[in-house]
């Protein structure tokens, strides 16, 4: 498990190198205010992203968190404030786990460009079960015909999906298709605009 600590913050107070946080969950009666280092945070939340557990520590009290939400600077990109829920371990939580694709699709040999419909499923699970991320092998798109949909993902027991089954993950399309796709779109938009 990722440990981060963080202090206790006054509520309008601000800190350089800080992001003001809050912490709170089933268990806890009252909401904490808390500030944790910026650098702490930014090489925890790589790593750990917002499906897996941290041991989030204030006041020699030590907390199992997950990063439930957060808000960046929209024009830096900088974490300005980031919301900390402390889940009850014995029940599931529901949340969305990225989606990265692996491997190699023969169909992108054959002049096709990859399309990644979804990026992320949306799943249920005991919170020590949560996967960081879903790596799924492109390889078999062999063909422009095959593809991969949410239904062909396993899981396992543990891990809930529910994101619809039918739901296309990753296809190949043919580059000339793709062209003339986007010529029919370009001309509709002209004859609309015109």
């Amino acid at each position: 498990m990722y440990s981060l600590k963080a202090e206790t913050r006054e509520k309008r107070e601000k800190q350089e190198g800080f992001i003001s946080a809050i912490l709170y969950g089933s268990h806890i009666k009252k909401n904490i205010l808390l500030k944790v280092e910026k650098d702490d945070f930014k090489k925890i939340f790589k790593e750990a992203g917002q499906t897996s557990l941290i041991e989030l520590e204030n006041n020699k009290k030590k907390y199992t968190v997950l990063v439930y939400d957060f808000q960046e600077d929209p024009i830096t990109g900088e974490f300005i404030h980031i919301d900390f829920y402390s889940p009850d371990l014995k029940e599931e939580v529901e949340t969305e786990v990225p989606i990265e694709l692996k491997g190699k699709a023969g169909a992108v040999e054959l002049g096709g460009t990859l399309i990644q419909s979804l990026r992320v499923l949306n799943v249920s699970a005991l919170p020590a079960d949560l996967p960081h991320k879903i790596e799924i092998d492109v390889s078999s798109l062999k063909t422009f015909e095959d593809y991969i949909d949410v239904a062909s993902v396993d899981l396992g027991k543990k891990v809930k999906i529910l994101t619809n089954k039918e739901e296309i993950i990753a296809t190949v399309v043919e580059s000339e298709a793709e062209e003339i796709e986007e010529k029919q779109e370009d001309e509709t938009i002209t004859t609309n605009e015109a």
